[in-house]
Parts: C-alpha cells; sequence; structure tokens
C-alpha cells in the first residue's frame, strides 16, 4: 500500500552565517554555543523551509575570523508543510 505522507528533501549543506561585532570577539565555545541557538530558533520559525541537525562530528564547524563568519555542515529535511506559514491559531510561542 502506498504511503499518504509526501516525500520530503534531506541532505547535508554547509551553511554559513556572518560573524556580528558582539560575536567577532567570543570564544570558539560561545560561538559554538550560539549556533546551536540559531539552529534551534531556525528550526521553531515557520518562515524557515528546514528542518536541520546541527553537526555533531569534528571539522564540521569551521570559525573562521579572517573572512568574519562561522560555516557549519548540517544535516537537514524540508519541513512539513503543517509547520510552515502563520502560525495557526491558539499557538503558543516556544511551547
Amino acid at each position: 500500500m502506498p504511503s499518504k505522507t509526501p516525500i520530503r528533501p534531506e541532505g547535508e549543506k554547509w551553511f554559513e552565517w556572518l560573524l556580528t561585532p558582539a560575536s567577532a570577539g567570543m570564544t570558539a565555545a560561545e560561538l559554538i554555543g550560539e549556533l546551536y541557538e540559531t539552529i534551534s530558533a531556525l528550526n521553531r520559525d515557520r518562515g524557515w523551509n528546514l528542518t536541520m541537525v546541527a553537526p555533531a562530528r569534528f571539522g564540521e564547524i569551521v570559525i573562521d575570523r579572517e573572512a568574519g563568519c562561522l560555516r557549519a555542515k548540517c544535516a537537514w529535511k524540508a519541513k512539513d508543510p503543517s509547520q510552515l506559514g502563520p502560525e495557526p491559531d491558539g499557538y503558543v510561542k516556544g511551547a
């Protein structure tokens, strides 16, 4: 019996975030903490179309202070359509 659930694309990709003046002075540990917070926020954002998994392997987070950015190789999967768009009535943000 065929599944009625649409197949959602998934994969791995390098994502890049520019360092802000505030983050440029952070330690590597602080930047990695910020990365995990950013990924969590994007996963909850109904305007962002991917669910991401933060990198867990050595070498998949690169802090390039000369280029002023942080790069991370993240696994991702397209969000289900029910996770996108305006927040539904009665939705409690952060719950």
